[in-house]
């Protein structure tokens, strides 16, 4: 199955609402994605024909286990990215969000690891990037 980055923001999307409110409504995706409920109507029906999500009309939806897969490693990256841009000095959590938002989708497994790898050396040697983030704060 081949994603989009309007499937996997989707995706991201669904499973951020049912970890943090134990379900995900049309109105509350077309909310926080910024789109109508129909377009969301249609995307749920891709999903579910995809294999990612389980919609049963009047019930509501469902995460397979793909599905949740996805959603918890697209939101893991999500995060990353977050926490990346964050020791890099950039304090506007707007800022930040939509940095992630525009680069999320186009950056490789290998590149993920590799920042990955660096955010968690950052958090085991606080001394280090403490050292190396006062050279940022003359940029």
């Amino acid at each position: 199955m081949a994603t989009t980055p309007t499937k996997e923001d989707y995706v991201e999307t669904i499973w951020s609402l049912i970890q943090n409110k134990g379900y995900a409504r049309t109105v509350d995706i077309a909310d926080r994605l910024g789109v109508n409920s129909a377009s969301v109507s249609k995307m749920i029906q891709r999903l579910d024909g995809d294999g990612l999500l389980v919609y049963e009309r009047y019930r509501g939806l469902g995460m397979t286990d793909e599905g949740f897969q996805l959603g918890q490693q697209l939101s893991k990256r999500h995060q990353t990215l977050e926490i990346f841009f964050q020791y890099l000095g950039i304090k506007d959590p707007d800022e930040i969000y939509q940095t992630v938002e525009g680069i999320e989708h186009y950056v490789n497994a290998n590149v993920l690891e590799r920042i990955s790898a660096l955010v968690a050396y950052i958090e085991q040697h606080p001394e280090w990037w403490n050292q190396y983030s006062d050279q940022l704060k003359s940029i």
